[in-house]
């Protein structure tokens, strides 16, 4: 059985989402579910992507692969959390290879969600986080 780590109610409600992965193929099963769930995600393919998505004011609720080629999901979060303005967001961390969980060790994200996931996994994520 699949298992979500660290759920916890939001401070701030997102308004929108982000999904990071530089995988084709789970940018558009991600964008399935969200859509079918009614939201309209933005999606990004790498690091810097997600980086340039998040300037602004919006709150966002992020879907996150931590293991990216260049700019990684780890870059990101450092940068996020250096920047007092960006860390209002909500990171969901995407991994495969859940026996790296120790990779997140140190990082400020709100959970971690193993690939491949499921439906009823991202619906939970999305009832937690979003209004």
């Amino acid at each position: 059985m699949t298992q979500i780590q660290k759920i916890q109610p939001p401070l701030l409600q997102p308004q929108k989402v982000l999904v990071v992965d530089d995988d084709p193929v789970i940018r558009d099963m991600m964008l399935d579910i969200l859509e079918c769930e009614g939201y309209t995600p933005e999606l990004a393919r790498d690091g810097q992507e997600a980086l340039r998505a998040l300037q602004g004011p919006a709150s966002y609720l992020v879907f996150l692969d931590l293991l990216m080629p260049h700019f990684s999901g780890k870059d990101v979060c450092a940068s996020l959390a250096a920047q007092p303005q960006m860390r209002q967001r909500h990171v969901i961390v995407l991994m495969s290879a859940m026996d790296m969980i120790d990779e997140t060790a140190g990082l400020d994200v709100d959970m971690v969600m193993p690939k491949p996931f499921v439906v009823e996994n991202v619906e939970k994520v999305l009832k937690t986080y979003m209004p």
